[in-house]
């Protein structure tokens, strides 16, 4: 006969659930394990070997990326420089020796060669670019002791370049395990659903028939000198019984898993490890500063009111 303790006391939900629990658990130490050969595998180069037991011990040193690029250690700008020219207006008379004309600008000597047509002054160039602090209108002089009259005018030229940018060849290690996401995998939570659905139908049927007759013929007469009597005596029984029984039990098991996983956060002595590999990063310049060519500027052109 059906007993729905009987049955809900055969279902062993120990292995049910407990299999559940170690498939989480599992996949849990599975995650860590491939986490660990990760780091040991893509950050870092194999350890030793050692001679004894022929296996791999700890790791090697970290796998670097290296790349080199320019560092500018000098913008471009633009250089602009003057040149200061003597113009003779005037050659002045009297001049017969040229090494004993002295020429002052601005009331300063300055070393400068003169150049005589006849008795006048024909050119005057200067031997040194004067200071850039030098006024444009400086008063120009030619003193000799032989000769006078010559009238001499300050030209400025300003002349302006390009200076290209300087560039200096560098190269920089960086540990690979600073540039990418580390897998960490943490189960959240897991959720077991276990129904079960246990249907009993039970049908009982029982019928019992019987019949009995009984049919009696009695006959008497005279006849002759004697006597005859007769009797007939007929009987039928019939009994029929019927029974059926019938028991169905019907068993639906459902086992539900539902696994929420998520990033963890970095554990302490990772974090730690990756401090220290990104104090290790190095840069170190494997030229020397380099120009870039660019095309100059043009002169500026002198103001031919000056």
């Amino acid at each position: 006969m059906f007993n729905p303790a009987n049955e809900i006391s055969s279902i062993n939900f120990g292995s049910i659930i407990g299999g559940a629990l170690n498939a989480v658990v599992n996949a849990q130490k599975e995650s860590a394990e491939t986490t660990v050969s990760f780091v040991k595998r893509v950050g870092f180069m194999p350890g030793r070997i050692d001679p004894k037991t022929g296996k791999e011990v700890g790791v090697g040193e970290p796998v670097n990326v290296s790349f080199a690029y320019d560092k500018e250690v000098s913008p471009a700008h633009i250089s602009t420089s003057k040149e200061y020219q003597v113009e003779v207006t005037d050659g002045g008379s009297g001049y017969t020796d040229a090494s004993a004309i002295k020429i002052t600008i601005g009331g300063a000597d300055v070393s400068a060669a003169v150049t005589l047509d006849g008795d006048k002054i024909e050119s005057v160039t200067l031997n040194a670019n004067l200071p850039d602090d030098t006024k444009d209108d400086a008063e120009v002089k030619a003193e000799s002791t032989v000769g006078s009259g010559a009238s001499l005018k300050l030209k400025v030229i300003e002349a302006g370049r390009t200076v290209p940018a300087m560039y200096q060849k560098m190269k920089i290690d960086v540990p690979i395990l600073t540039m990418m996401p580390i897998p960490f995998i943490r189960i959240d939570y897991t959720d077991i659903e276990f129904n079960v659905k246990i249907n009993s139908v039970a049908n009982t049927s029982s019928s019992d028939n019987s019949n009995t007759s009984v049919k009696s013929d009695t006959t008497a007469g005279y006849k002759g000198w004697g006597f005859n009597a007769s009797t007939t005596l007929n009987a039928s029984f019939s009994n029929q019984k019927a029974s059926s029984s019938s028991e169905e039990v019907k068993k639906d098991y459902s086992l539900n898993i539902k696994v929420h996983a998520v990033q963890d956060d970095m554990p302490a002595g990772m974090s730690r490890i990756l401090d220290i590999l990104e104090e290790n990063i190095s840069m170190k310049a494997i030229s020397g500063p380099a120009a870039k060519t660019e095309t100059p500027a043009e002169p500026k052109k002198p103001d031919p009111g000056k």
